[in-house]
Order: structure tokens, then C-alpha cells, then sequence
């Protein structure tokens, strides 16, 4: 199982990603709180029982990405109003999230909850993302070796994979943009939209 997580052109040219920025937007699942907490513990013991100085990220961060849109100085309005009008045609029903394991992202150097078995209905939700995307002329990215997964935490030390005695799982109803502020651990939603059956 391949976990480098690379961008790639969707049916055309993308829009090249500013790199400088005060913020990022991408779009995202969010966990129920419950198993938001659920994750962060499951961050803090990893941490702990591997002697780590990094502990998890807060439960209000936790997250699944499912495509990134940019880096920006300021908020990009029309960038936001774009975006906001191309989801608004996404149609994907509600659908079960479910993590297994504790994996090590070498290239991100992540700690996060994954999966060896790729959800097929995030995948295509991803896939019909960068499609909307890319009709409006938007920043996208598309993976086709895109592999769900929440971080936890972020070290570069090889924390070993390990599996989980009572899997993480919820129904996704909704996906989101989210303002990630760099160097904050703040995030902001812009907006969301509903998973309808």
C-alpha cells in the first residue's frame, strides 16, 4: 500500500498553488465530536506509549481532507464564492468513514488513523470534487492513489503501524471548506454542504 499523498492534473492543466499564504483552504469530513475526542485520545496514547514529544492535535482540528484548493495571503473572496457555487451541484449520499489502524505517513510525516482498504464512496466523492472543480476553471487537485486518513498528529519519528481493537467510524452527512490558519491550530468553516440519499 502506497502512502505518498501527490496531486495531480485532472483532465487538463491545474492552476499552480500559490505556496505563500497565511491560511489554507481545502474541503474536508468532519467527525461527529464524539469520536473527534475519541480520536485525539487515541492520539495522546500513541504519543505517550511510543515516548513522543509531540502530543495530539485538538479535537476541534481533527478532520478527513479530501481535496485541497490553495494557499492565500488574504481571504480570497471569489475564490470562496467559486467554490461555494461549484459544490453546490455535488450530489453523493451519506456514507460510512471507518478507520482500523494507527499508520506512520513517512512523506508527511503524520501520525494518523487510516485504512488498508480505500472507501470507494470518498474516493469518487473526491473525484467529483476536483471534476466540479476543474469545469469552473477553480485550483484543484485530484489523487489517484488518494488514501483517507485523519492525522493525529505530526512526528517524524517511524511510529509503527498498529491495529485498532475498536475501529473509528461514523456516517458522514455533510463535507466542508475550511480557512486553516498557518502556524495557529485554528480553523475557520466557510461553508458546507449537505450528503443527501
Amino acid at each position: 500500500m502506497r502512502r505518498d499523498q501527490k496531486s495531480f492534473a485532472f483532465g487538463g492543466k491545474a492552476r499552480k498553488f500559490d505556496d505563500a499564504g497565511k491560511s489554507n483552504l481545502f474541503l474536508a469530513i468532519v467527525p461527529e465530536r464524539d469520536v473527534a475526542l475519541r480520536a485525539a485520545e487515541i492520539g495522546s496514547d500513541v504519543s505517550q506509549r511510543h515516548g513522543l514529544s509531540k502530543g495530539p492535535r485538538p479535537q476541534a482540528l481533527m478532520h478527513v481532507s479530501l481535496n485541497a484548493i490553495g494557499k492565500y495571503a488574504d481571504f480570497p473572496e471569489d475564490v470562496v464564492v467559486a467554490v461555494s457555487a461549484a459544490m453546490a451541484t455535488v450530489k453523493a449520499a451519506p456514507f460510512e468513514v471507518m478507520f482500523d489502524r494507527v499508520m506512520h505517513f513517512a512523506s508527511a510525516n503524520a501520525v494518523a488513523l487510516g485504512n488498508a482498504v480505500r472507501s470507494e464512496e470518498m474516493m469518487d466523492l473526491h473525484v467529483q470534487l476536483a471534476k466540479e472543480m476543474w469545469a469552473v476553471g477553480l485550483t484543484f487537485s485530484y489523487n489517484p492513489r488518494f488514501m483517507p486518513h485523519m492525522t493525529l498528529f505530526y512526528d517524524e519519528a517511524p511510529v509503527p503501524e498498529q491495529m485498532l481493537a475498536d475501529p473509528v467510524s461514523w456516517i458522514a452527512r455533510e463535507f466542508v471548506l475550511i480557512r486553516s490558519f498557518i502556524g495557529k491550530s485554528e480553523h475557520e468553516y466557510i461553508d458546507r454542504w449537505p450528503l443527501l440519499d
